[in-house]
């Protein structure tokens, strides 16, 4: 059965030698360091030493009236009552366990447990005893080890670096399990490898060199660096720092979201300043296109009425000859700065509902006269096309420069497709392009398959006067029309382009759900007769004013005249009855022509009115007016226009002139 006879501890032969002996193991009990006690089979402490006592807080009287399981922690009592059930029906001899005491106090402690089986002299077990180590302030150590583990791998965990630990040739000795989609390859492939069998060469050796900077300095290392990883490009900074036993820990940190936000932030910079030199570019063509129209309407006036005055006496002279020169050379000028003022964002438009299909269909014998019979022409229009409010002329005049900027870019043939769809904008496009907004717009997309343009170009295409072509081949102001007519529609203009691979320009018009309005016919041109009416003619722009006067004189017409809205108002307080047309400018001082009209139609809500400018800081809505009654003239105008326009609002036969 094992275990020690209970006769060979407590009846011992009485010899000398026994009783020395029995001495020595009594103050080898008495004074062991480690607490000892003796207990009966069933559990009852009969005897204990010192240290024991002291060790779980309770005095040897009060040790004799508890059992073993009344020192046992809850959580360790199961397992003790099994192994001394086992001693106590003598099926196991010793045991050696850690488990839990409860001090007197309530305090936890830990014990390193042996217990041994005596027996008696039939071999029937007589005593338990046990030996105690305290192991309490190990296991504290090891829980707070334990703890500070835990708290690191949480830490570790939480972190989205990429965390390694090499050798001195390189070798992966351990993988933080966190990031692993950062990895270039799974950690259990890489765990035991080199740097040098990952990584191409040049690459691998500029990881060795910060891993030997490390070791030899004793320093962290810090690079910057990026690596293709599963097909996507990432940027990381790492720090290799040295470690114990010629290692190094790299904390690599992924970057590429930083890094994606400063492009971004310094694209937008970068477009924010062209915007803003478009603007101010802008303004300045806004301001001397205003100031020449006034100009030339004055030139183009006098011409056509000196042009008039000697048709009659010597229709061949040269001084005719000179006043058609001057008024062809006057009717450039007018569409170099229709140009300016439409990249500007500043002449008037006449927006109404549209459907861009009909502007294209409306428009392609036009654009294949103009890119020539080299060039093929393929349109592509979506049929439930959303409707736009623009001004079709100008969407006309917007695909006939691009249809030119096409043409030149293919001086050897190729083809042009024009195509039109609804598009949806989203958050995310916006952030590729400063000042487009989310929402649903129609698009006109004009792509050709000519040579392309690098990023320089690119950046410059829309300033006005800039022109890759030849001198003497092109204004420069093609693209800026585009771009100053789509912005005053509201809508935004994008270009893509390569060097060989050809260009693509999108329109992209804010989508309106409304029916598509008629628009007023154009005025033909008039012969001069005379004519009958009386037109109160509003103008600040003295010259301007001076020759519309005349030239309406000229035509037959009575002309009342004011130098802006306050003026008129006031003429008309005596002149109403006479008044058939107002001729208004639409900006002039003290009071436009727009709040002049409005004030003149609350006492006559059918007056009969022609706006006039060249210059407006945003669209004249005749539609928000009685359209029977207004009609609109962009400056600088000819006299066939002039009268054309009061004709036909006036609708009357008008007499042969005499």
């Amino acid at each position: 059965m094992g275990g020690v006879v209970a006769s060979e501890l407590v009846k011992p032969t009485p010899t000398v030698d026994t009783l020395v002996l029995a001495d020595v193991f009594r103050i080898a009990f008495e004074h062991s360091a480690a607490g000892i006690s003796v207990a009966a089979p069933s559990g009852e402490y009969l005897h204990a030493n010192r240290a024991f006592c002291e060790f779980v807080g309770y005095s040897l009287d009060e040790l004799r009236g508890m059992s073993l399981l009344d020192l046992v922690h809850p959580d360790d009592r199961r397992r003790t009552a099994e192994l001394t059930g086992r001693m106590a029906s003598g099926h196991l001899s010793e045991a050696r366990w850690e488990r839990r005491y409860v001090h007197k106090s309530g305090l936890p402690l830990w014990a390193l447990l042996t217990t041994t089986l005596v027996r008696d002299d039939q071999g029937k077990p007589a005593y338990l005893v046990s030996q105690v180590i305290d192991i309490s302030d190990r296991k504290l150590a090891d829980e707070a080890l334990q703890r500070a583990e835990a708290r690191s791998r949480a830490l570790i965990g939480a972190m989205q670096d990429v965390i390694l630990v090499v050798d001195r040739e390189g070798r992966y000795l351990d993988i933080a399990p966190t990031a692993q989609d950062r990895l270039i390859r799974p950690a259990a492939e890489l765990l035991g490898r080199r740097l040098h069998e990952v990584f191409p060469r040049e690459r691998a050796d500029f990881f060795m060199a910060a891993v030997s900077r490390a070791l030899e300095t004793r320093q962290p290392v810090e690079l910057a660096y990026d690596l293709e990883i599963r097909g996507e490009r990432y940027f990381f900074e790492a720090t290799y720092s040295p470690l114990p036993e010629d290692r190094v820990v790299i904390v690599a940190r992924d970057i590429s979201a930083r890094r994606r936000a400063e492009q971004a932030l310094r694209e937008s910079e970068d477009q924010l300043r062209q915007a803003q030199k478009m603007e101010a570019v802008g303004q300045l063509a806004g301001g001397i296109a205003h100031d020449f129209n006034n100009l030339l309407m004055a030139i183009m006036s006098n011409a056509e009425l000196a042009a008039l005055e000697l048709a009659a006496d010597a229709p061949q002279s040269s001084a005719s000859q000179h006043i058609e020169e001057i008024k062809h050379a006057s009717r450039r000028a007018r569409s170099l700065t229709q140009q300016l003022l439409a990249f500007s964002r500043k002449q008037m438009l006449q927006p109404r509902v549209i459907d861009l299909n009909t502007v294209v269909r409306d428009s392609e014998q036009i654009l294949r006269r103009l890119i020539g019979e080299n060039i093929t022409m393929t349109a592509a229009l979506e049929p439930d096309l959303g409707a736009v409010r623009a001004d079709p002329g100008q969407i006309t005049q917007v695909l006939m420069n691009l249809a030119v900027n096409a043409r030149d870019a293919m001086p050897s043939g190729g083809q042009l497709f024009v195509e039109t769809a609804n598009r949806e904008i989203t958050a995310r496009d916006t952030r590729d392009h400063r000042g487009l907004k989310e929402g649903r717009y129609v698009g006109i997309e004009v792509r050709d398959t000519g040579v392309g343009m690098d990023e320089q170009t690119m950046s410059r295409i829309f300033e006005p006067f800039f022109t890759t072509k030849p001198p003497g081949q092109g204004t420069g102001l093609g693209l800026s029309t585009v771009y100053g007519i789509v912005k005053q529609s509201g809508g935004y203009t994008a270009v893509d382009s390569t060097s060989g691979t050809g260009t693509t320009f999108t329109i992209l018009l804010p989508r309106v759900y409304e029916s598509s309005e008629p628009g007023h016919a154009p005025t033909a041109d008039v012969q001069p007769t005379l004519s009958r009416g009386t037109i109160l003619l509003v103008e600040d722009e003295s010259a301007v004013r001076e020759a519309t006067k005349r030239m309406l004189r000229k035509y037959g017409f009575d002309v009342l005249e004011a130098k802006h809205g306050e003026d008129a108002l006031i003429l008309w307080e005596r002149e109403a009855l006479r008044v058939d047309v107002v001729l208004t400018d639409v900006v002039m001082p003290l009071m436009g022509g727009v709040d002049l009209v409005r004030a003149l139609r609350h006492k006559s809500p059918h007056l009969r009115v022609v706006f006039m400018s060249g210059y407006t800081q945003g669209t004249l809505e005749l539609s928000s007016m009685d359209e029977n009654a207004t009609r609109f003239l962009p400056k600088p105008f000819t006299a066939d226009q002039l009268v054309g326009t009061l004709r036909e609002l006036l609708n009357g036969d008008e007499p042969s002139a005499p």
